[in-house]
């Protein structure tokens, strides 16, 4: 084997193992041709191989899931923010001498509050261009005040670090709808449940600020919990991935979960956690992440367990 061909067998491993059987030793061929006499493959190809590498594990049922699961949480968490201070504002949020002022401008204030919900509302819908699109101009109208503020001298006590961090979630959305787009992505099921998501985030966005107003503390064993559980989920995940030396397995990347679930969300809880009264998504996303992961398996325990339901389309009713 020339020093070629096994610099491009290691790239090639980037490629799902189906695309590696079906059509590797085909790509493999086809790339030696076009680099003879090459020792290193070329720039150009292994950037192409990156990309097709990238484009066919996103293309995965299970990478589609968990991006789209994901992209829902986001959505859910960012979109009903403004809906649910708005809400806030009007029920305890401001005091009583100042609630006239409040009450008079009370339709851009809806309006403003409810605006951010369409992104929403068409990935839940199936129109993933006009969501992209939505989220692509609130992204630019976000960053557009911003830089009319700091040219106009309001940046005065800006955190950098902060600012990217705010601006970290609706850059992702705003990514994962351009794939959902091209990549004809549908939202995930059951839509009941994101659909009831909705009210319900706008109402959880309500609730923080309630508690926010009184102070909110992380326990100190929080993070402790979540390495226990990290480390059993991985654990049971790898117990089922391999076959051979299973008991090595576990015990190893168990205490490798339960170490980093144990360093991991000590700084995402005291950074982000206490942030998330101060408009940061991130926590309620994860939470509506996990539930809905939850969901989804019961659910696809639910059908394989029933034959009927497993023998009719997601798409097509099922008759009572």
């Amino acid at each position: 084997m020339s020093p070629l061909e096994r610099r491009y067998r290691r790239l090639l491993r980037l490629l799902p193992a189906t695309h590696r059987t079906a059509r590797g030793e085909e790509l493999l061929g086809l790339l030696l041709d076009l680099d003879h006499g090459r020792r290193h493959p070329s720039r150009h190809e292994t950037l192409n191989i990156i990309a097709l590498a990238i484009r066919l594990r996103l293309t995965t049922p299970v990478t589609t899931a968990a991006l789209t699961t994901g992209l829902g949480a986001l959505l859910v968490a960012a979109s009903t923010q403004p809906a649910g201070q708005t809400l806030d504002l009007f029920t305890g949020a401001v005091l009583a001498t100042d609630m006239p002022d409040v009450i008079a401008s009370w339709p851009q204030m809806v309006v403003l509050g409810l605006l951010p919900l369409a992104p929403l509302i068409a990935w839940l819908g199936g129109a993933n261009r006009t969501a992209f699109t939505l989220q692509a101009i609130f992204l630019t109208v976000i960053v557009g005040w911003f830089v009319i503020d700091v040219l106009g001298g309001a940046d005065m006590g800006i955190n950098p670090g902060q600012q990217l961090f705010a601006y970290a979630t609706p850059v992702l959305i705003l990514v994962l709808l351009a794939i959902a787009a091209r990549e004809r992505w549908t939202a995930p099921r059951p839509r009941l449940f994101w659909w009831a998501l909705v009210p319900l985030g706008i109402l959880a966005w309500k609730g923080t600020g309630e508690w926010g107003r009184h102070g909110v503390y992380v326990p100190a064993a929080v993070p402790t919990v979540i390495g226990i559980l990290t480390a059993a989920t991985v654990a049971v995940g790898a117990a089922f991935a391999v076959r051979r030396h299973r008991t090595v397995v576990i015990i190893g990347v168990g205490l490798t979960g339960f170490v980093a679930g144990w360093l991991i969300p000590d700084p995402l809880l005291s950074n982000t956690a206490m942030q998330h009264f101060d408009g940061q998504p991130l926590p309620l996303a994860i939470l509506v992440t996990v539930i809905a992961a939850a969901i989804t398996g019961i659910s696809h325990l639910a059908r394989r367990h029933n034959p009927e339901a497993r023998s009719l389309s997601p798409d097509e009713p099922e008759m009572r």
